[in-house]
């Protein structure tokens, strides 16, 4: 009985136990509850959204298979480009561009290349854009290799017997180069001639006239130079313009002859007596009116230096530079030594006997 008694106790503690655990058991079930209607709804959502997917796969299954109608109508276009270029036989060495007649026809073809032809259909126009500036010396030299060019290619075509011609603002002033520089050589030469004879009839003597034409161009060639090294070396110009050579070269010899005149005239006069005397003389009386027409004509072309056109700083640098030159080093220091080196013989061959 006392092991009964027992075992009634111990089945009593374990009673109450289970009973703890069925109520919280019990008290559990509605966060379970609510846990189920979470993962419930959260299962709705996903079948919601593979719903969408599902949609959109089968827009991009439609977008594929359209893909794969125009891929082979592209492939059915370039068959028959392929079958249509294959009917012309094209020399590779002489190109040709094919332009079909369904674009001759087209109106807005004709009216985008109106400004590349000609009304008559005669004359066409190919754009040249060059990567450097056109208004360098670089690109107005590469003119004279784009025609050589042209006519090169040419050659062996439909077009050998077409005359190309070049226009734009580089062509322009490649053609005034090469009109200054025919000018320049010619007025260089007819008046170097007929300074040279002028100096002859003034100064009875063919001797000084070549020396003097002779101080003239070094001083010219110089004041050049030293432009040169002033716009280009320095200043990094492409170079001097192509007005600057005529024009500096006619101011140059028409100024630094007026003052060898004055010299060798002058020196003339005392040709009698002891040279070295003479010269003294000479540069004694025309030294001062040449240093100060030198100084007053190189004040003058200063006044040109803050025009700021590039030409004419140009051709007032080279002038004022020859003036200079030429007044104060060439007249003073190399008349004198050729003078001296010379001697009787300046007057060649109108030299006076005894």
């Amino acid at each position: 009985m006392g092991q009964l008694i027992s075992g009634i106790d111990e089945l009593q503690g374990g009673l109450n136990e289970a009973a703890n655990g069925q109520g919280q058991v019990a008290g559990s079930l509605p966060s379970l509850q609510e846990g189920l209607a979470q993962i419930y709804g959260g299962q709705k959502e996903l079948k919601t959204a593979f719903s969408e997917m599902q949609d959109q796969l089968t827009e991009l299954s439609d977008g594929l298979s359209a893909s794969s109608v125009g891929l082979s109508q592209i492939h059915d276009g370039l068959n028959e480009v392929k079958n249509y270029l294959g009917e012309f036989d094209i020399d590779t060495t002489n190109p040709i561009v094919v332009i079909p007649d369904e674009a001759l026809e087209n109106e807005d073809f004709i009216e985008g290349i109106k400004p590349y032809l000609s009304d008559d259909k005669t004359i066409t126009k190919l754009d040249v854009v060059l990567d450097i500036n056109p208004y360098s010396t670089t690109a107005i030299k590469l003119m004279d290799q784009i025609s050589q060019k042209v006519d090169d290619v040419k050659q062996g075509t439909t077009f050998e017997n077409s005359t190309p011609k070049l226009g734009g603002v580089t062509s322009t002033n490649n053609d005034l180069q090469k009109v200054s520089d025919e000018d320049y050589s010619r007025t260089a030469i007819l008046m170097i001639i007929g300074i040279f004879i002028i100096l002859v009839i003034l100064l009875k003597s063919i001797t000084m006239p070549l020396y003097l034409i002779g101080s003239l161009l070094v001083t010219y060639f110089t004041s050049m130079a030293f432009a040169e090294f002033i716009f280009v070396t320095i200043g990094g110009h492409d170079g001097l313009t192509w007005a600057v050579p005529f024009f500096a070269f006619v101011i140059l010899m028409a100024l630094g002859i007026d003052y060898s005149i004055f010299l060798m005239d002058r020196f003339n006069e005392y040709r009698n007596g002891d040279m070295k005397v003479a010269l003294l003389s000479a540069m004694k009386n025309m030294g001062t009116v040449i240093i100060s027409a030198a100084v007053i004509l190189g004040g003058t072309f200063s006044a040109m230096l803050p025009s700021g056109v590039l030409s004419i700083l140009q051709i007032a640098t080279v002038v004022i530079t020859g003036l200079f030159l030429y007044a104060f080093i060439m007249l003073p220091l190399f008349i004198p030594v050729m003078v001296r080196l010379f001697g009787k013989a300046n007057w060649w061959p109108f030299i006076r006997k005894s």
